[in-house]
């Protein structure tokens, strides 16, 4: 987790006070954005014969680098290299038998996003975000504890060994921006919302003898910079 925080930190530092010298609205923009991610299935569908269980969220983080073409004040294409940790959690129980596992399922992703601006003063633009992501799966671990027959023991596996490797998704957002008093640059605030096409997790996944196919589903409330370039 240390070392994306330590890669884009001097580098959101930079876009703060080396400020590109250039125009607003249309053109090329760059910026880094982040913030905090609540990652769930919805509606999982399993074979096999699994033990009752409740599935919930798994709460963590992404950031990311972005660049965006602003065709006037209103119409921009934006497209991200994201760091996306996303997963969920799992629980069941039956007698003297249990399961508590989190999924973390960590993802490279690159959403293609039409972003359309509305001005609200000449401060606030309000903006809604459309398009679809790829997304590839780079690394995480399934973690936790299971019980058989009273006998606690450690679940650690890699998660590679058991999950899809490439997730495709819709993505949607709402937000505001808030220009740089110099209006060489702005910052912004938003919510994003991605749901997922669905994957699987194989045999001897997150439990044994099962197969899960699911919607995965983020909700991402994102904060982020970014300099304005002619």
């Amino acid at each position: 987790m240390k070392t994306p925080i330590r890669i884009f930190l001097p580098l959101i530092f930079l876009l703060l006070f080396l400020q590109p010298e250039a125009k607003a609205q249309d053109g090329w923009n760059f910026g880094l954005k982040g913030g905090l991610n609540m990652a769930w299935i919805s509606t999982p569908e399993v074979s096999g014969d699994p033990l009752p269980g409740t599935f919930g969220t798994r709460t963590s983080y992404n950031v990311g680098l972005f660049a965006e073409y602003g065709f006037n004040k209103h119409l921009y294409f934006q497209t991200l290299l994201n760091y996306d940790r996303r997963g969920f959690s799992y629980k069941e129980s039956e007698g003297n038998n249990s399961t508590d596992i989190t999924i973390r399922a960590n993802y490279l992703e690159i959403p293609l996003l039409i972003r359309y601006a509305v001005p609200v003063s000449d401060k606030v633009d309000i903006y809604g975000l459309l398009g679809p992501s790829i997304a590839y799966l780079i690394g995480g671990r399934i973690v936790g504890e299971k019980t058989v027959n009273g006998v606690v023991g450690d679940v650690n596996n890699k998660i590679t060994d058991s999950y899809t490797s490439t997730a495709i998704g819709l993505k949607a957002g709402l937000g505001i921006e808030i220009p740089f008093a110099d209006n060489k640059g702005a910052t912004f605030f938003d919510i994003r919302y991605n749901y997922g096409f669905g994957h699987d997790m194989k045999q001897g996944g997150y439990y044994e003898s099962s197969t899960i196919s699911a919607n995965s589903q983020v909700v991402s409330f994102v904060v982020g910079v970014k300099g304005y370039i002619e």
